[in-house]
């Protein structure tokens, strides 16, 4: 059986091999090794200026703004050849598709023998040199899709129904644990989206959580005392109390917006869930949760499970990686040239970006498609959620350190255990050193940045409405001096790279196995805290649902192209680059050996692996 170890870092070849497919983890934009060299230049050095209005007048045709397919939110209008998947990531995506055609195919009676021909159809294609755009990765999504079809299937009888779907696959470790009150707590700081938590000194009018509520949790403890001492936390979703629901195949699906609280126990240093209440309004038919309610709380963390789910998908993963990064894509390419240092920085952690966005609009954002079918809300409404992600995010918030700030949760010694932000300070010291070591040997003064006109052009149009629409960045009209790029081009890279990761590949593990971490709810949010088992089945997704989440979730969470701080030979070839290139390969380096010491001691958080973290959002 396939296990996501057997996958993350390296995946199968047998198909990808076959057509002379290789992983090649080490490309990037710019052209196979021995690749020409562009000479770093900026455009007040370069001796051909008019040549280099030219060429960039040229690629602005090529790379045109469209504001119909998310509104508001800017996107392509059409994805540049030059900006489609490559042979060796449809390669893996072909590999990962032969997967669960056999997952789905192998069961008693057979059936969807057809999805395999098909599969072998693709490959076929590629082998004979076929085009290699949308067509084929949607091809490959289409498939997927199909083998997940069951023959029959509707209401789970138990929860062996779902771990059943996992036939040649191996049902991810999660299964046997998802329900231990540890885990669940624990999925707010090393989960798919570790994200949402956030220091409070106390609660206030919607969710009257007594201090006889929280030490019935935590005997000997205070909620009083555990707000001042900086040890209480609350995962609020109440973005999603506005959000309508939608239908799976005509059934209803329900969202709730919970209020979910948590403080670190003062012997242990863990997180522990203490109470959760779901819905934003405080009442009788709103009751409070705790440990001890039986299946009532079962079906409580459920319900944030559900939430945190779409808050994941529509404004972490999507909003926040995919389409928070676009407009940066965009507006580098129209504005600043080949050889433009910043952009020489920046072009190899934008490969596949376009393409994969693309592929998302026309199939997992389109009418029926997966967010349609099984996230919580309506398809205008995720996707409106997802759009208003993006326009709150302001680039001078997200930086990681002031994000963390904002959240209160920087400080180690009230909420020690905490992997995302441990491992992900890392990465960003990391790329801050690099960034800035690169940006100085070009701008040695402020002055060089003042005269960079092509940079003062890539601003305005990124910060201007009818461009990509930024927020938070620069100042006074300007890019705000030397440090302030930094800042920002850190983030460019860090969430190309290191945020996608971070929110992308817990997506088989945490996500493929629905009763964890379903996509919607089936029953509404109860009214009371007298539950019992067939309650608790009732609220989980119906098996189709939970295969087509089995699919589209292992696809996402399983394709790793190209891997952080490597470069192909045509990119970063300026030989006064090789100091600080070389430190921030070794920094790299020791960033895995002390990730691995961490996962020794801890329960493994293993989605900021340095050999798991691609150059770019390709998937």
């Amino acid at each position: 059986m396939l296990t996501s170890s057997d996958r993350r870092g390296f995946l199968r070849t047998s198909l990808a091999g076959g057509l002379g497919l290789g992983l090649a983890t080490g490309s990037a934009l710019g052209g196979p090794a021995g690749a020409v060299c562009r000479e770093p230049l900026l455009p007040q050095d370069d001796p051909d200026p008019a040549g280099r209005l030219r060429r960039l007048e040229r690629v602005r045709k090529r790379y045109v703004y469209d504001f119909t397919r998310l509104p508001p939110l800017p996107m392509v209008e059409k994805v540049p050849a030059s900006e489609q998947f490559s042979r060796p990531w449809l390669g893996q995506g072909l590999s990962l598709v032969a997967d669960l055609v056999e997952n789905f195919t192998h069961r008693a009676g057979g059936g969807n023998g057809g999805h395999v021909l098909a599969c072998r159809r693709v490959i076929e294609m590629m082998a004979a040199g076929g085009a290699i755009d949308g067509g084929a990765a949607n091809a490959l999504l289409r498939i997927a899709r199909q083998a997940a079809e069951p023959a029959r299937g509707g209401r789970p009888r138990s929860l062996d129904d779902y771990a059943a779907i996992f036939r040649t696959i191996a049902a991810p470790a999660i299964a046997d644990t998802f329900q231990d009150d540890g885990v669940f707590a624990r999925q707010r700081v090393a989960g798919a989206n570790p994200l949402v938590i956030r220091q409070v000194r106390g609660l206030d009018d919607r969710f009257p959580v007594t201090e006889a509520i929280f030490r019935s949790v935590l005997p000997g403890d205070g909620l009083e005392a555990a707000g001042q001492e900086g040890r209480l936390y609350l995962a609020d979703y109440r973005e999603l109390q506005d959000v309508q629901e939608g239908f799976f195949r005509g059934t209803p699906k329900f969202l709730s917006a919970p209020l979910a609280l948590f403080a670190v126990d003062k012997r242990t240093g863990q997180l522990v869930a203490v109470a959760i209440q779901c819905e934003q309004r405080p009442g009788p038919d709103n009751p409070i949760f705790t440990n001890h309610d039986g299946h009532g709380w079962a079906i409580a963390k459920t319900i944030v499970q559900i939430a945190d789910a779409n808050v994941h998908e529509a404004v972490s993963h999507l909003g926040r990686t995919h389409l928070f990064i676009e407009p940066f894509v965009i507006a580098t390419a129209r504005q600043l040239a080949e050889n433009h240092p910043l952009r020489l920085l920046l072009w190899p952690h934008f490969e596949g970006t376009l393409a994969i966005n693309e592929l998302a609009h026309l199939t997992l954002l389109a009418p029926g498609g997966f967010v349609d079918e099984l996230l919580a809300g309506t398809l205008e409404a995720s996707l409106a959620l997802a759009a208003d992600g993006v326009r709150t995010y302001r680039v001078d918030e997200a930086l990681l350190p002031n994000a963390l700030r904002a959240r209160g949760v920087d400080a180690a010694d009230v909420l020690p255990n905490y992997p995302y932000r441990d491992d992900a300070l890392l990465y960003w010291n990391a790329i801050h050193r690099w960034v800035d070591g690169y940006l100085r040997i070009y701008y040695r003064s402020e002055a060089d940045l003042a005269g960079d006109l092509e940079l003062a052009n890539w601003y305005r149009e990124l910060v201007s409405p009818d461009g990509g629409g930024v927020t938070g960045f620069g100042e006074n009209g300007t890019v705000g001096g030397l440090e302030r790029l930094i800042d920002a081009a850190t983030l460019i890279v860090f969430t190309s790279s290191v945020q996608h990761a971070a929110v992308n590949f817990p997506q088989f593990d945490l996500m493929t196995y629905t009763p964890n971490m379903p996509l919607a709810g089936f029953t509404p949010a109860p009214r009371s805290r007298q539950a019992d088992a067939r309650d608790f089945l009732d609220l989980l997704p119906p098996l189709p649902s939970a295969r087509h989440q089995l699919a589209i979730l292992y696809l996402l969470g399983m394709l790793h192209y190209t891997t952080l701080g490597t470069y192909s030979a045509g990119e970063l070839c300026d030989p006064r680059l090789q100091g600080p290139l070389d430190a921030f390969r070794v920094e790299l380096e020791r960033i895995g050996r002390v990730i691995e010491e961490r996962n020794r001691v801890r329960p493994p958080y293993p989605f900021l692996d340095p050999r798991g973290i691609p150059q770019s959002i390709n998937v």
